[in-house]
């Protein structure tokens, strides 16, 4: 039986708690505009320091959720904690909203602890009873949440069918039924996304979802949003380390670790700024060292690591607890480590980046999680890039392979699928790799041993930035990449995205001339000049963080990188029948890419060499594709044999349409990750304030420009 979208209210003394009981931890509303919601409850803050809102009965096979909301000042210390009925998780659990799955028909109670700003501790207690799991086709709406303002936000309809029932024609439906009017995008229907509202205090949200069968069944159910009053810095001013980005609540792991007090407001704080180096609000190294000041350069243990994690959820930090104690994690990736004050890993951070103004690195979830569940809370908005190719004529595309196989595999979010603990080194590893060769770049080993603790870590970065100093700047000047039609799609793919004038000029072409340029021109283009990827001449960043995490996924892993130009993948294209017009496979080992490798690993990872001299000499020669086969033909290298050993030595995994679209979307995908959207309409994707400029891209194109 659906929820009851009716509430009871009990108002309390002028210091005491508002507790509005109802319908939320489900879904809301259809693809056409939502009717006006009603008014959010009169006086819901009326003589009250907080609100708390809970379901107050649904039946177990849905979502249940409750959330605490701040009347006058912010909430901090967060703590959830069951106190009776059978044993559920709470992953957000240190959040202003929980959400989980009622296993059973029970009573279940929970205690949250909070204090209001800096003030003393308090409580307050929650009750949520599941009846008996219905028999009908029913819906359920993953997951509730809380976001602060301008944070983007994602909900999932999860559907249950009784046995011989099914979706009906436009059988997913969406409302908002409470709170400031949002635009829903359902452009997939199972997957509404929206923008937080700005808010003057802590504001409910709830939308309510409405499935319809063929077999005539109608069930709802409902989603509760908290949206948190924080300030996040203005898109207009420069002196703002997150100007016009959203900065999400995040806090430290180890709360009892050397530098709990202050990871976040060091590293993740809307409230940095920085105008100079005597007017800024950074933290000095003496609040917040890099790794390497503690450990001296030696790889770090594992602790030490922790003791710099910053996560939105638990179940991030066990998670990647787990891959640096596994044994996944090389000496060489955990030495990397020792360039970085930080490591941010969230929810809604997208896409993952380097900052150079906290010498921190920013990690999308989406890399780590293991369980659906942990799955649930992270944000599913796709990428802001995924129509920034559109107008183009060809696809650029990549990807790990192993004993000619893909070493990605397929998830699709209907399916409730585990992924293994060591399918985090595929799937994270090269990130980690990508991320920590930009704190190198920055922050080079040669350079460590002269740090001032009294200087912010971007004040000890800044006079070799300025200098041209970085081993990256070195690299571009001495064995720079020089194709100007690359650099110019480059930035229509990775920066500026589709252009309304045809004549804009970019790079020294008319926007008419890229997208013109054919698939075999890009080839062309590419081949015939020193790149390890396409993505390597958006910035020269880029290009030496691309070098260094393919060499180091090689040479630790065996997982060696696939790079191509194909034709452009439309809505039909699969990894079966999209063709590619060239390609290789270790492209590392060609040539007039390995003199840079070379470059990059005695300025980046110099320790490599100085334990193998030979470990550049001993890169294989690269395979190259055969153009005019496809992509999933050419996993195979070199050909396979004629006969029967040949033909089962090229069998590919049978994959769905669905797992294939997903598995070239990844391949589609720049390297710092992120979901992208291959069907969804231009422009459907939502905002793109700065193109595909990270805080730190745009930090330092902003100095290049002075």
């Amino acid at each position: 039986m659906p929820k009851s979208p009716l509430r009871h209210a009990a108002l309390f003394g002028a210091a005491s708690l508002l507790l509005l009981l109802g319908a939320c931890g489900g879904g809301g509303g259809g693809s056409t505009p939502p009717a006006a919601p009603p008014a959010p409850p009169a006086g819901a803050c009326d003589g009250a320091s907080v609100f708390v809102v809970a379901d107050a009965s649904l039946p177990a096979g849905k979502t249940a959720g409750a959330a605490i909301g701040g009347c006058s000042a912010p909430l901090a210390n967060l703590q959830w904690t069951q106190t009776a009925g059978p044993a559920v998780t709470l992953l957000a659990d240190k959040t202003q909203t929980i959400s989980f799955d009622p296993p059973q028909a029970g009573t279940y109670s929970f205690t949250v602890r909070y204090s209001e700003g800096n003030g003393p501790l308090q409580t307050r207690n929650v009750t949520i009873t599941a009846t008996a799991t219905p028999t009908t086709s029913r819906v359920s709406v993953r997951t509730d949440q809380a976001v602060r303002a301008g944070g983007s936000v994602s909900l999932r309809a999860w559907e249950t069918y009784a046995a011989g029932d099914s979706l009906a024609a436009n059988g997913i439906s969406w409302q908002q039924v409470e709170g400031p009017t949002v635009s829903l995008d359902t452009t997939d229907a199972r997957r509404p996304l929206f923008t937080a509202p700005a808010v003057a205090r802590d504001t409910l949200l709830r939308f309510r979802v409405t499935l319809r069968t063929a077999q005539g069944t109608t069930d709802t159910d409902e989603a509760l949003v908290l949206v948190e009053n924080y300030a996040q810095a203005p898109s207009g001013s420069n002196a703002f380390a997150f100007r016009g980005l959203h900065v999400s609540r995040t806090y430290a792991y180890r709360p009892g670790g050397p530098f709990a007090a202050n990871l976040v407001p060091c590293t993740y704080d809307a409230a940095l700024q920085y105008t100079s180096a005597a007017n800024n609000t950074l933290c000095p190294l003496s609040a917040l060292p890099f790794l390497h000041q503690t450990t001296g350069g030696a790889v770090p243990t594992t602790a030490q690591i922790m003791d710099r994690l910053v996560v939105s959820h638990d179940w991030m930090g066990q998670v990647f607890e787990q891959f640096l104690n596994s044994g996944l994690a090389s000496d060489d990736m955990k030495r990397m480590f020792n360039g970085v004050t930080a490591v941010v890993i969230g929810a809604a951070v997208r896409p993952s980046f380097y900052y150079a103004l906290t010498g921190a690195i920013y990690l999308d979830a989406s890399n780590f999680w293991i369980t659906p569940a942990q799955r649930d809370v992270i944000n599913e908005r796709p990428d802001f890039r995924s129509d920034f190719d559109r107008d183009l004529q060809y696809s650029g595309l990549w990807r790990y392979t192993q004993n000619n196989q893909s070493i990605f595999l397929a998830f699709p979010p209907n399916l409730r699928t585990e992924r293994p603990l060591d399918y985090l080194l595929r799937e994270a590893g090269w990130l980690i790799y990508h991320e920590l060769g930009h704190a190198a770049d920055f922050l080079p080993p040669a350079v460590r041993g002269g740090l001032n603790n009294s200087l912010t870590a971007w004040d000890n970065i800044a006079p070799r930035f300025s200098a041209r100093q970085l081993p990256s700047d070195l690299l571009d000047a001495q064995l720079g990449l020089t194709s100007s039609p690359m650099r110019a799609l480059a930035q229509v793919k990775f920066q500026l995205g589709p252009q309304s004038n045809p004549n804009t000029v970019i790079g020294g072409f008319t926007y008419q001339q890229l997208t013109a340029i054919t698939p075999q021109q890009a080839a062309g283009f590419f081949s015939g000049d020193r790149a390890s990827d396409e993505y390597s001449y958006s910035t020269t960043y880029e290009d030496i963080a691309m070098l260094i995490e393919e060499f180091l996924m090689q040479r630790n892993h065996a997982f060696r990188r696939d790079v191509a130009i194909t034709d452009k993948i439309t809505a039909g294209s699969t990894g079966n029948n999209l063709i590619v017009r060239w390609g290789q496979r270790g492209r590392i080992g060609e040539t007039a890419v390995r003199p840079r490798v070379q470059q990059v690993v005695q300025q980046l990872t110099p320790w490599v060499l100085a334990a193998d001299p030979n470990a550049i000499a001993a890169i294989p020669a690269p395979l190259a594709m055969r153009p005019g086969e496809s992509w999933n033909a050419n996993l195979v290298l070199p050909a396979p044999p004629p006969g029967p050993m040949g033909a089962a030595s090229a069998r590919l995994p049978a994959l769905s349409f669905e797992e294939d679209r997903m598995l070239l979307a990844r391949a589609l995908g720049g390297p710092p990750g992120g979901l992208l959207a291959l069907d969804a309409p231009a422009g459907s994707t939502g905002y793109r304030p700065f193109g595909h400029w990270t805080p730190n891209d745009r930090w330092l194109e902003g100095l290049r420009r002075r």
